[in-house]
């Protein structure tokens, strides 16, 4: 099962709610304000709701079942939102509107793509935005397919060592063993409809990106 997660209004995919709103979302904090005005009822609303007026507030529990959660907590709303989503039973997780803010908060969602957990219950979570779609890849064999809105394609090691190969790419590796400090892998391409990707060791991010228009 797949779910949409909203946290914001920035850096959204042009007509994301138009394209997507007959499937499931759940609103992170004001994520669930912003969906019941695009007239998306989200199923699950998560977040201590500190964003949002008093006003706003009175609103959403007009229509929504809200279970806030304390301002200071252990976790962030986002990571609450991921971990409720995986608990209903998801395994894919799209979260939008998680970059362009506090950069605090974003290596905050870098985090919850490295979380050891979700890589073992084989969960997938890419974080989505108007030019770039992250995720993370764990050590073994991956297939990427090629994406005509997304060409360029980079991987950034978290973890060291991080050993990669890349076949069918521009720029192929073979066994390379990925340093601190190292830019080798940002801003590849595919060459064929399909690439693979082999994580030796380690684990990766990887961002696929296009220019902005």
């Amino acid at each position: 099962m797949r779910i949409n997660l909203l946290c914001s209004r920035r850096n959204l995919p042009e007509n994301l709610f138009q394209e997507r709103e007959s499937e499931r979302w759940a609103g992170i904090d004001r994520g669930a304000l912003i969906l019941l005005e695009e007239d998306i009822k989200p199923c699950m609303a998560i977040g201590d709701f500190d964003s949002v007026s008093e006003q706003e507030r009175d609103y959403l529990e007009s229509h929504l079942v809200l279970n806030p959660h304390k301002s200071e907590k252990d976790d962030t709303d986002l990571a609450l939102g991921v971990m409720q989503a995986v608990e209903e039973g998801y395994t894919e997780i799209d979260i939008y509107g998680a970059t362009g803010g506090r950069l605090d908060h974003f290596m905050g969602v870098l985090q919850i793509l490295e979380k050891p957990e979700y890589e073992v219950k084989n969960i997938t979570i890419r974080v989505k935005d108007a030019t770039n779609i992250i995720t993370y890849l764990g050590r073994g064999e991956h297939k990427v397919d090629r994406d005509s809105e997304y060409q360029y394609i980079s991987f950034l090691p978290v973890m060291y060592p991080t050993v990669i190969s890349l076949e069918h790419f521009k720029y192929p590796l073979n066994h390379e063993q990925l340093n601190v400090g190292s830019t080798l892998t940002v801003s590849n391409e595919l060459l064929e409809p399909e690439g693979q990707v082999t994580l030796h060791y380690g684990g990766v991010l990887m961002i696929r990106s296009r220019d902005a228009k």
